[in-house]
C-alpha cells in the first residue's frame, strides 16, 4: 500500500510541475460599461411654460430710489477697525512659549502687540475679559511680509505663522456692536510646533 501512495504523490508532483501555464490579467475598462450606462442617464425634466396675458394694468415695476437704482438690501460686513489715535503698542516677550499682558483698554482705543517668532509654525492668541459678553477682538494680524495678514477675528484664533520675525496683532471692538469696551482685560499668546 505504501508503494502506491508513494506513486500516487509522485505522479501528482511531477504534473503539477509540468503546468506552465500561468492565467493572463486583463486590464480593467475604464468607465461604464455599455450596458449599464443607461442606469446614470438622468431623467430630463422637461420645462412647461404657460403665457399669461398681460394687461398694462397687472404689470408691477420695481421700486425706484431718488438716484434711480433699484432698491436692494444693504448687508453689514464685518471689518477690521483701523489704528486709533490714541493707540498702545506692547512688545510681548516669550518666554518657554508663552507671553501675557494685561492692558487696559479705554472706549474706541486700540492696543497693538508684537512678538516674535524664530521657530513655531502657528500661534494661539485668547483675549479674556471679566465681561464674557464685553465687545472686544483680534482686530488684524500681520507678519514680517505684507502679505501675511488676516482678519477681523474673535476672542480666540490659531494663526499658522508662515515666515519668521515679528508679528503684529491688534485688538479693539466691533464697530456694529455699539457699547465700546472699557477696562482691563488679559491676553494671552501661545507659540504652536504642530
Amino acid at each position: 500500500m505504501k508503494p502506491f501512495i508513494a506513486l500516487f504523490f509522485g505522479i501528482l508532483l511531477v504534473t503539477s510541475c509540468q503546468d506552465t501555464k500561468t492565467p493572463t490579467i486583463y486590464p480593467r475598462k475604464v468607465g461604464v460599461d455599455s450596458v449599464y450606462a443607461n442606469l446614470i442617464v438622468q431623467p430630463q425634466v422637461e420645462k412647461k411654460t404657460t403665457k399669461i396675458a398681460v394687461s398694462p394694468s397687472n404689470v408691477t415695476k420695481p421700486k425706484i430710489e431718488a438716484q434711480g437704482t433699484p432698491t436692494q438690501q444693504k448687508v453689514q460686513v464685518d471689518q477690521k477697525v483701523g489704528l486709533s489715535a490714541n493707540t498702545t503698542r506692547d512688545t510681548l516677550k516669550i518666554t518657554y512659549a508663552k507671553a501675557e499682558a494685561n492692558p487696559t483698554k479705554a472706549a474706541g482705543q486700540t492696543n497693538l502687540f508684537s512678538f516674535n517668532s524664530d521657530t513655531a509654525k502657528k500661534v494661539s492668541i485668547k483675549i479674556i475679559a471679566q465681561d464674557t459678553l464685553a465687545n472686544l477682538r483680534i482686530n488684524h494680524i500681520q507678519g514680517p511680509v505684507d502679505s501675511i495678514k488676516g482678519g477681523p477675528f474673535g476672542k480666540t484664533i490659531i494663526y499658522n505663522l508662515p515666515a519668521r520675525g515679528y508679528y503684529h496683532f491688534s485688538v479693539s471692538e466691533k464697530p456694529s456692536l455699539g457699547k465700546p469696551y472699557t477696562g482691563t482685560y488679559k491676553v494671552e499668546v501661545k507659540l504652536l510646533w504642530k
